[in-house]
């Protein structure tokens, strides 16, 4: 073993693997941090460059890219409040409210360190465990899948701290969205509406880009009328300030956080060795596991460091997880762990049990491959810092544009498809709404993520129980039994500290003044209970008309939607006192004629693509909101407006089209 790590140590520091170690790295970077690419599109691309490669080489560069995906989607979470990555999702709930208090520098530093830890251990994991666990991840079967998938939905609970109803609902209207389409398991539409586009049901990226980003840029631009902050601050420093908040916060992190970053990144490695359930699972039982057991939860959500260490750590210690299936079993778990399947079948290696023995220079070459990226990945996000803080600095009035168009190419890459463009702002435009109503849109992302899963394994479970019998098939699963034992104590507990807060709030008593029925928050709730029974009705007498295995899935969220919409009119009517201080209206700040006039350019730009084409609509749109949002508008800033957006849509054209080879909607003109 020590000659063959010392091998693969050797032959990953070699200078040609040294060099596309860095430049796979810088390039994950850059992907992950561009919203809608992600871990798997970044490998895609190198795909076809490591052909011709050494095999050493071709799988140095697919693990350097895999790793820099991972933390680059952290630095649009925490800059823009736009996760470049599903797992990066949770990593915005703290870094963005603590880039809005100034401290976007320590952010940054934050994930970067704490994705460096991950990387590490996930990379120590394989070194030491993945003889071990590959074993393990053959007793996943759909009732473990199910169960695990359950729990993530279910702890959405604590990422809602203002309102874990509303939380919950977020969730199941995340969870009812995968309903559309065709459904995974037997194949036949629901809730198509007679759209062939809808057929393929609503992808998650466009819904991401909606629900996070969006409502995001229209708070900053429309912020000297809501009383949101107008745009992030970043502190002026040099590289010799940087390094030293670098070794400021890494000595804090390893002095007070050492068991965050153990545990976080030990979730990471844990759920990436199962294969489909992906990183924003982890990423989310790793934050709720940092808030369970953090000395000030209160502060989740609102900046708190702890959060922002758990998501990143976790999202990183995936990478070493999802390698072990892999290599040890042949077994992809994520879109991108498949990438990395099919090069190494590609060198004419076939992975599997077998693979350790035959290839075992190869595996330990892998894992000082991920020690390694996990160093430069550090290096690289401390050295690029500064120019990060340039994002900043770009005026509202031209990164509002900005991110939309990129935003708009994230969306519509998935599939190709202009619906997912519409998906897009349409979702968007929505969840500014549903924000200031309480609902959480993490929690609704999360419900999306974890949609197909749930159904899938859910059917799949109760097949097989039917077949064998519902109970021979449970005392079989024992990973299940545990998993089941381990959710009722956990659920106990829940209930008993809820109940012990809820009698030490009621002997503090309420503060605040309590609202009228139709008044405040307490109105709201009302209303929008009373709207959405009827609709959730009308949904589910659609199901008639599906056959029982296509209903039963959508049957029972549309259940559980009823039932929380009711649990809420109930809240609102019998229940007061949960609204005291909440006299002022939800909508009471909003601009309505800036929010229109926003929600009219948007719609105009998603019907111009089709017509006119991707890039001239782009520049077009550019164009109007640089003019429309300046401030004292000037002679000469029409000139520098078109300046900019010749510059920026001819940059994205390079980039995009010539550089990654991605396609866009093309119209009459262009």
């Amino acid at each position: 073993m020590l000659e063959m790590l010392w091998s693969g140590l050797l032959t990953c520091l070699s200078p040609i693997n040294v060099l596309a170690l860095v430049i796979s790295v810088a390039l994950g970077i850059v992907v992950g941090a561009l919203p809608g690419f992600g871990a798997a599109i970044g490998m895609i691309i190198i795909l076809p460059l490591t052909y011709t490669m050494d095999h050493s080489t071709a799988l140095i560069a697919l693990s350097g890219v895999y790793v820099g995906c991972e933390y680059g989607g952290s630095i649009s979470s925490i800059l823009l409040n736009t996760p470049g990555t599903s797992a990066a999702m949770v990593t915005a709930f703290d870094g963005y409210p603590m880039a809005r208090k100034g401290k976007a520098r320590d952010a940054l530093l934050i994930s970067n360190i704490a994705s460096f830890s991950g990387g590490m251990m996930s990379a120590l994991a394989m070194l030491l465990f993945m003889p071990l666990l590959a074993p393990f991840v053959i007793k996943f079967g759909a009732a473990e899948l199910f169960l695990l998938a359950a729990v993530g939905l279910f702890l959405v609970g604590s990422i809602s701290a203002k309102d874990p109803l509303k939380g919950i609902v977020s969730a199941a209207l995340g969870v009812f969205t995968t309903c559309i389409g065709v459904d995974a398991y037997v194949g036949n539409p629901r809730f198509t509406f007679g759209s062939i586009d809808l057929m393929g049901g609503i992808p998650f990226i466009p819904v991401m880009l909606g629900t996070f980003s969006l409502p995001s840029m229209l708070n900053m631009v429309l912020a000297p009328t809501c009383g949101v902050q107008e745009q992030i601050a970043f502190e002026k420093a040099g590289f010799r300030d940087n390094v030293s908040a670098f070794f400021r916060l890494f000595h804090m992190m390893f002095s007070k956080m050492k068991m965050l970053l153990v545990r976080s990144g030990l979730i990471g490695v844990g759920v990436g060795i199962v294969p489909g359930v992906g990183a924003s699972v982890a990423t989310m039982l790793a934050y709720s596991s940092a808030k369970r057991y953090s000395r000030h939860p209160e502060e989740f959500g609102k900046g708190a460091e702890e959060g922002i260490v758990a998501s990143e750590c976790s999202n990183n210690g995936l990478v070493g997880g999802a390698f072990i299936p892999v290599l040890a079993l042949g077994i992809p778990g994520s879109p991108a762990a498949a990438v990395f399947m099919a090069a190494i079948f590609m060198h004419g290696m076939a992975p599997g049990p077998n693979f350790l023995a035959n290839e075992g220079p190869v595996v330990y070459m892998v894992i000082m491959a991920l020690f390694l990226c996990a160093v430069v990945q550090m290096l690289l996000g401390l050295f690029t810092i500064g120019s990060l803080a340039n994002i900043l600095r770009i005026p509202s009035d031209k990164l509002f544009p900005g991110v939309i168009v990129i935003c708009a190419i994230g969306a519509y890459v998935v599939r190709g498809l202009n619906l997912d463009i519409w998906i897009f702002v349409l979702f968007g435009i929505a969840t500014y709404f549903l924000i200031r109503l309480g609902f959480n849109p993490g929690a609704y992302a999360l419900g999306v993520i974890l949609g197909p899963v749930v159904e899938r394994s859910m059917l799949e479970a109760l097949s097989l129980a039917r077949a064998k019998g519902a109970l021979v098939y449970f005392m079989n699963r024992p990973v299940a039994q545990g998993m089941l034992v381990l959710i009722a104590l956990y659920v106990i507990y829940r209930v008993y500290k809820r109940v012990r807060n809820g009698k030490a709030a009621q002997a503090r008593g309420a503060s605040g003044e309590i609202p009228r029925l139709l008044e405040g928050m307490r109105g709201a709730d009302l209303i929008s209970g009373v709207i959405m029974l009827p609709v959730i009705g009308a949904l589910a007498s659609m199901l008639v008309d599906y056959p029982e295995k296509t209903a039963m899935f959508p049957a029972i969220v549309l259940g559980l939607l009823a039932l929380l919409m009711a649990a809420i009119i109930l809240k609102a009517v019998f229940m007061p006192a949960k609204y005291a201080g909440m006299t002022e209206a939800p909508f009471s700040c909003i601009n309505w004629k800036g929010i229109g006039m926003h929600a009219a350019l948007l719609i105009a730009y998603v019907l111009c693509i089709k017509y006119i084409g991707f890039y001239v609509s782009s520049a077009t749109l550019v164009f109007i909101l640089c003019t429309v949002l300046k401030n004292d508008l000037k002679s000469r800033d029409l000139f520098w407006n078109v300046v900019f957006t010749l510059v920026f849509v001819a940059v994205c054209y390079v980039i995009f089209s010539l550089g990654f080879s991605v396609n866009t909607p093309r119209g009459i003109l262009f």
